[in-house]
């Protein structure tokens, strides 16, 4: 697929990562030479500097022969305007990154197609999604769905107290719980792996298990924890993310909102309906105390400042909080949160990112899911053609090293596969890959 993606910043540059390593052909637009100059040297893509809503440099791009434009830039005017310009060249597929929801909310005068945008991506409005999916299950470092929300792929880290640390993964749970969950990765320090049964759990591992919504209280108690019921939620930073957040959880949860400017807060004051306001330096420790902090069940830090949701969060911990989230933007941060001691971090960036990649992928994909975590990707596939694993045994299907199938749907029923399962037409198959394995797993699934 030859794809013009606008945007050299995290999320086109991530997005550039994932797909030239899937042989896309690519091209990336790109105003600021240093961004240039970094995806000219790191990835196999064209590079072209210039302004991405310029007419002259689609051109040069040659857009009229791309299958899809991504607009990702931070301006959501070029983002637009590049859409309309690749509509009108006959571009099939245009996605745009915009922030402003001016251009995409009901009340908008201009739709969609008037704008020439088959797919407006929000990043406030993921990454508020995926805030609200952890407070729901608290005990969970990362939470995605699959099937509508009936079957989920939760993160958990495991700590000394934990039951099954220095067990075999084999040895988890008794043989009917075993029908119901599977281990598909494992993150043991810094090394993302796929574990068989053999493999042992020790602690600080991070599990990523798939399981079926009504199964997860077990899972979750497998592992030695219990989930808490997160009925008090104190949200640091009134900006899109903290005021929607409080919007959508004031309704039936005690929200507590801190944001430090002090005109900021009383706007939000009069808009939010519920929610208690206050005004307060989230790295105050006297100031977030006195406003309720030690009663909290969640505290949520999402400013514009990473460092300030970095140290309010682990001060936070400091304050056994059961549960903390952070915005971090920068992905190198990622893996070192849980190290240092906070639950859960959600990426503007790489949300954004991971919306556009379910668009895009190859072959009959419902959905693809990055982590904040580990390098792996989760896939939801649709057998819909013949393809020639239908009816084999898995253990004669010789999947790709470095990839496992967590789960297969088949006539709304859920079931965790074993040697002697086969793939039938018509099932839905989660499958849980490796950076090494996508390219083969995607192929044999086309």
């Amino acid at each position: 697929m030859r794809i013009v993606i606008i945007g050299a910043g995290e999320v086109g540059f991530f997005l550039a990562k994932k797909l030239s390593s899937e042989k896309h052909n690519l091209v990336i637009i790109d105003a600021d030479p240093e961004r240039c100059k970094k995806a000219e040297e790191t990835l196999d893509v064209s590079v072209i500097r210039g302004d991405g809503s310029s007419q002259a440099v689609l051109r040069e791009a040659d857009l009229a022969s791309a299958d899809m434009l991504i607009a990702a830039s931070a301006v959501d005017e070029v983002n637009i305007l590049a859409c309309m310009t690749a509509s009108k060249l006959g571009v099939k597929r245009k996605i745009a990154r915009v922030r402003n929801p001016g251009y995409y909310d009901n009340s908008s005068i201009l739709k969609p197609e008037d704008l020439g945008v088959d797919l407006f991506i929000h990043p406030e409005e993921e990454v508020t999604s995926e805030i609200i999916r952890l407070l729901m299950r608290a005990s969970a470092s990362e939470v995605v769905e699959f099937e509508n929300g009936k079957i989920l792929m939760v993160g958990i880290k495991l700590d000394a107290n934990c039951p099954i640390v220095n067990r075999q993964l084999k040895d988890i749970g008794d043989e009917e719980q075993r029908k119901y969950f599977r281990i598909v990765a494992m993150l043991k320090g810094d090394k993302t792996i796929i574990p068989t049964g053999n493999d042992y759990i020790n602690k600080n591992d991070q599990l990523f298990v798939v399981t079926e919504r009504t199964h997860l209280p077990e899972i979750i108690a497998l592992a030695g924890k219990s989930e808490q019921r997160m009925d008090k939620v104190m949200i640091l930073g009134g900006g899109k993310i903290g005021k929607e957040l409080a919007r959508r959880l004031e309704k039936n949860v005690e929200v507590t909102l801190v944001e430090s400017d002090r005109e900021k807060s009383i706007q939000l004051a009069n808009d939010l309906e519920k929610t208690e306001v206050f005004q307060a330096d989230g790295t105050e420790i006297d100031a977030v105390i006195r406003e309720g902090m030690l009663h909290m069940n969640a505290f949520v830090a999402v400013t514009s400042d990473e460092e300030t949701n970095i140290i309010s969060c682990l001060l936070a911990k400091h304050l056994k909080i059961p549960k903390t989230i952070a915005l971090v933007n920068k992905i190198t941060y990622l893996p070192l949160m849980s190290v240092i001691g906070i639950d859960s971090t959600v990426n503007m960036r790489l949300a954004t990112a991971t919306a556009i990649l379910r668009l895009i992928r190859k072959g009959e994909i419902i959905s693809a899911t990055t982590f904040h975590d580990i390098e792996a990707e989760a896939y939801e596939f649709e057998v819909k053609n013949p393809i020639k694993i239908i009816g084999k045994p898995f253990r004669k299907i010789g999947l790709p090293e470095g990839s496992l199938i967590a789960a297969i749907i088949r006539g709304g029923n859920v079931f965790v596969p074993y040697g002697n399962s086969t793939i039938e037409m018509g099932d839905k198959v989660i499958v849980f890959a490796l950076p090494s394995a996508i390219d083969s797993i995607q192929k044999l699934f086309s």
